[in-house]
């Protein structure tokens, strides 16, 4: 089944997208980069590199949330949404490649080019979530995210394949000293990463399909303008989508726990249950197959039941996931709690992005999806920040997990009082 615009090829291109950035997020923020910066970068032992890390993850959150409804506006007004898409995608492959000359002691350079890396990263979030109402249906927006999210968790298993034999090495020798073949080996890491991301996108440069928009804009100026009134008009009308408000506000909440869970989960494997590189690629292998079903299912009992009732039942799976991680005392049990967050992870997000789009009003998308970044991202900035501090502070990352727990809980209370019927109806779209 296709959308209304683009056709087969489209939905196709669509979903090849997240295939193609499943890999950075695996790669670069969970079971690579994460642990080679901390490992290696910052090579400390009070888990210095944690608070770092997750310092490094502040400073790109504030800037995305600082700009993305301001860029999301100007793309609506521009007609330009695949141009910000290929711009923002070739940001962070470039930062990548550049990765691959950060060594030990490089911590500022190692900052500096996450961080924009990260941001291209999830500025392009933007432009690529505001697409999917063009590939889809009110029928099966549900299950067309679905499938960008499944098909993600494949993209993700294959680059964590292809890279397990540059990860199959040590970085430290049981002396403590840096390897530095293994070090090479991570550094090639990135590349292969680089190279994946921009050969897989390419299909969605060519095929996703422009959304005219109702007023053009022809000069760069009046882009920017646009913007910031687009944005500001947003803010004073919002009452109209009384809501959509919550169930951002509810977002804002939960995607921050799910964001730091990316952030700092092969940190933690690494650090309290002493996985090796090897043991961290496959543990991410078996969680991508396990994230595969669980994404493709769950969109399919949103189209079923409800987009709200989805997202409640992953959030009480959330809650349980963070208590068994907290409270972990051997591999096997940090396992069954992996495998939970992998359920959650994908279905969570996927059924997230295809409510928000149902409450989104037409020929408005991008700059809604730009809120709801806003909101995801500048509560990202403070989960990833927190457990930073915590687990630098105490030298316990037992009690940083457990600082996740408020943020599921918070997002559960309020998305319970979205009324999901009257919010489609507020958005104009057909229910």
């Amino acid at each position: 089944m296709t959308g209304p615009r683009g056709g087969r090829a489209a939905v196709v291109s669509w979903c090849m997208f997240d295939f193609a950035n499943s890999a950075w997020t695996t790669l670069i923020v969970t079971v690579a980069y994460s642990v080679y910066f901390c490992e290696v970068v910052v090579n400390a032992e009070d888990n210095l590199g944690d608070q770092l890390w997750g310092q490094a993850t502040f400073v790109a959150m504030l800037l995305v949330a600082l700009t993305s409804p301001v860029i999301g506006a100007l793309a609506d007004g521009s007609g330009r949404r695949k141009f910000f898409l290929i711009a923002s995608t070739l940001q962070t492959v470039l930062v990548t490649y550049l990765l691959f000359w950060v060594g030990p002691g490089d911590v500022a350079a190692g900052m500096i080019l996450f961080v924009i890396g990260l941001i291209g990263f999830e500025v392009g979030y933007v432009f690529y979530n505001a697409f999917l109402p063009d590939v889809s249906t009110p029928a099966t927006i549900g299950r067309v995210s679905g499938w960008g999210w499944s098909v993600g968790y494949i993209g993700g298993l294959l680059a964590a394949i292809a890279c397990r034999p540059l990860l199959a090495g040590e970085l430290k020798d049981p002396a403590g000293a840096i390897d530095m073949a293994s070090v090479g080996g991570y550094q090639w890491t990135f590349v292969v990463v680089a190279s994946f991301y921009l050969l897989v996108a390419l299909p969605a440069f060519w095929f996703l399909k422009e959304t005219p928009p109702q007023s053009p804009v022809q000069r760069t100026r009046e882009y920017f303008t646009l913007g910031f009134r687009r944005v500001a008009q947003t803010l004073r009308h919002l009452r109209q989508y009384r809501e959509t408000g919550k169930f951002v506000l509810a977002s804002l909440f939960f995607n921050d726990g799910i964001t730091t869970v990316i952030s700092f989960s092969a940190i933690y494997a690494t650090v309290t249950f002493g996985f090796t590189g090897t043991d961290l690629v496959n543990l991410f292998i078996v969680l991508n197959v396990v994230a595969f079903p669980g994404s493709l299912v769950a969109g399919y009992v949103a189209d079923r039941i409800g987009a709200k009732r989805t997202i409640l039942a992953t959030l009480v799976l959330w809650v349980g996931v963070v208590i068994v991680g907290a409270a972990a005392q051997n591999r096997a049990m940090f396992w069954i709690m992996a495998c939970g967050a992998a359920i959650g992870m994908g279905s969570t997000q996927a059924v997230g992005r295809s409510f928000m789009a149902q409450l989104s009003p037409p020929d408005r998308e991008t700059e809604f999806f730009g809120f709801y970044v806003l909101s995801g991202k500048f509560a990202s900035m403070f989960g990833p920040l927190v457990f930073g501090m915590i687990s630098h502070a105490t030298g316990n990352q037992r009690i940083a997990v457990l600082s996740l727990l408020p943020f599921f809980l918070v997002g559960i209370a309020i998305l319970a009082s979205v009324d999901a019927v009257r919010g489609v109806r507020e958005a104009g779209r057909p229910t």
